[in-house]
């Protein structure tokens, strides 16, 4: 069976068009030998421009965007997995503009982080990539319900520490009964899901009493997940039928 895991609301977003004219802005992007408008908004380098931001938009807390390293984490984790190896994960970066990130799972991801800040804005950039060819990364416009009728699922859960209770072991082993589930990680560094996101989430759980890193959640349910589904122990006994892609 295959799990969709859904990075929803993620921090990943090119430079808004308010601050594109930030002195900040505009020397991080000479240095970057690209336009204001084509580099992604990153806290790390941008956090003067940022709380301009902050002070111009009062209908999105700005605190929430700027960080692409939580998607990098979060791929990284769960992408080099032997059920994504095994073809059992579909995964999708779902953004606070609702854009969808749809990856192929033969995708090898940059692990320096500058790298992978170039792909996602060549990405942005040309919806793409490779430019031609098969699409090992591809962009397009979508909201999360949209993204969750796409890939045809009836039944949606999500972590956040508003949820009920639950072991994260024994989430893996409920979502295993479900059919074609979807798990929703917020790419977010703070807060909690919007009411738009939840109203597509049928059932939320809470897996420790503290808030946790987007990658640990995602990483620890995939492993969890394999074990549930028998993965992890079949490989160990067969590993000569058990190849990496």
């Amino acid at each position: 069976m295959a799990l969709t895991l859904v990075l929803a609301e993620s921090a990943l977003q090119t430079v808004p068009v308010e601050i594109q004219s930030h002195p900040q802005i505009v020397r991080y992007a000479k240095r970057r030998e690209k336009a204001p408008s084509e580099v992604l908004l990153d806290r790390a380098f941008h956090h003067a421009a940022m709380n301009r931001l902050a002070r111009l938009r009062r209908d999105f807390p700005v605190e929430r965007m700027g960080r692409p390293d939580i998607v990098h984490n979060v791929l990284l984790q769960v992408l080099e997995t032997p059920l994504n190896w095994e073809g059992h994960l579909r995964t999708f970066v779902h953004t606070q503009e609702d854009h969808v990130i749809s990856i192929d799972p033969k995708v090898r991801l940059p692990r320096n982080y500058t790298r992978f800040v170039g792909l996602v804005e060549q990405l942005f950039a040309e919806d793409r990539v490779p430019r031609s060819g098969h699409a090992l990364l591809s962009l397009r416009k979508m909201s999360l319900p949209e993204l969750v009728a796409h890939v045809k699922s009836f039944h949606v859960i999500a972590f956040s520490t508003l949820g009920k209770p639950k072991l994260l072991r024994q989430v893996s082993d409920y979502a295993r009964t479900l059919k074609n589930p979807v798990a929703l990680v917020g790419g977010f560094p703070r807060g909690h899901f919007t009411a738009g996101t939840r109203r597509v989430v049928s059932e939320t759980f809470k897996i420790d009493h503290q808030s946790l890193d987007a990658s640990v959640v995602a990483g620890r349910f995939v492993y969890d997940f394999e074990w549930s589904i028998g993965l992890a122990k079949m490989r160990l006994k067969h590993p000569a039928q058990v190849k990496k892609t």
